[in-house]
This record gives C-alpha cells, sequence and structure tokens, in this order.
C-alpha cells in the first residue's frame, strides 16, 4: 500500500483490507471531500463501493470483482478509467498505463511522457 497524504490515496489489491478499514474510509471520505486524487487497482475499487465514494461515476476493478460495484458505478472495461479525481484500473496486466496516468495526474503530461521515453513504454 502507497498513501501519499499531500496530494493522493493509491492503494492497491485488496478486497476486504481497505473495505473494511474505518481509517481507509475517513481517508478516502476526506481526500474526496478536499478533490484530492484517490487511485485504486485491481480489487481496491471495491472499497471505493463500500465507502460509498463518488459513487455513479465511471470505475473499472478487476473483471471478477465488478459485481461487488452493485451497480453504483458505470463499469468501463478501459484498462484504465480516470473520472474527476479518481482513477482506477483493471489489474496486474494493466499496472504500468495506471501508473503513466497516476504519474501524469501528478506531475503534468510532460513528465510523464519523459518517464515514459526513459522507460521504453509507448501507450
Amino acid at each position: 500500500v502507497k498513501v501519499l497524504f499531500r496530494k493522493a490515496v493509491v492503494s492497491t489489491q485488496s478486497t476486504g483490507a481497505f473495505a473494511d478499514s474505518k481509517l481507509f474510509g475517513e481517508l478516502y471520505t476526506r481526500h474526496n471531500d478536499q478533490n484530492k486524487l484517490i487511485a485504486a487497482i485491481c480489487a481496491s475499487p471495491i472499497a471505493l463501493n463500500q465507502h460509498k465514494i463518488n459513487r455513479g461515476r465511471r470505475i473499472t476493478c478487476y473483471p471478477a470483482l465488478a459485481i461487488r460495484l452493485d451497480g453504483n458505478y458505470k463499469y468501463s472495461s478501459d484498462p484504465v478509467v480516470v473520472d474527476g479525481n479518481m482513477i482506477t484500473s483493471r489489474g496486474p496486466g494493466t499496472a504500468f498505463a495506471y501508473g503513466m496516468t497516476l504519474l501524469e495526474q501528478l506531475k503534468g503530461k510532460e513528465v510523464r511522457d519523459r518517464v515514459a521515453k526513459d522507460m521504453l513504454y509507448s501507450s
């Protein structure tokens, strides 16, 4: 788990730990209320639903877990979805695109493009 308290909340992989955590619920809510970035990949978007974060927006997650969004979001099969202050991604195979999107949101397109080039990544 990586948490950037000043600019973003970034969560990875857990279906239960974040969804069941009052602390993460408060952190998600506080960041969302301040329009700070919230990013979740793989199973962790399920926690956004559990804590009622930005329901009604576009979202993605690990495909087999989409049912656990309970119809509260506009599910997308895109590898990475950005909707307002929220970035979500599907899973391990989309992690690099997710990371590049997160970098762009935090540091800008120029930094993202430079890092992508240095890492031989093309999107």
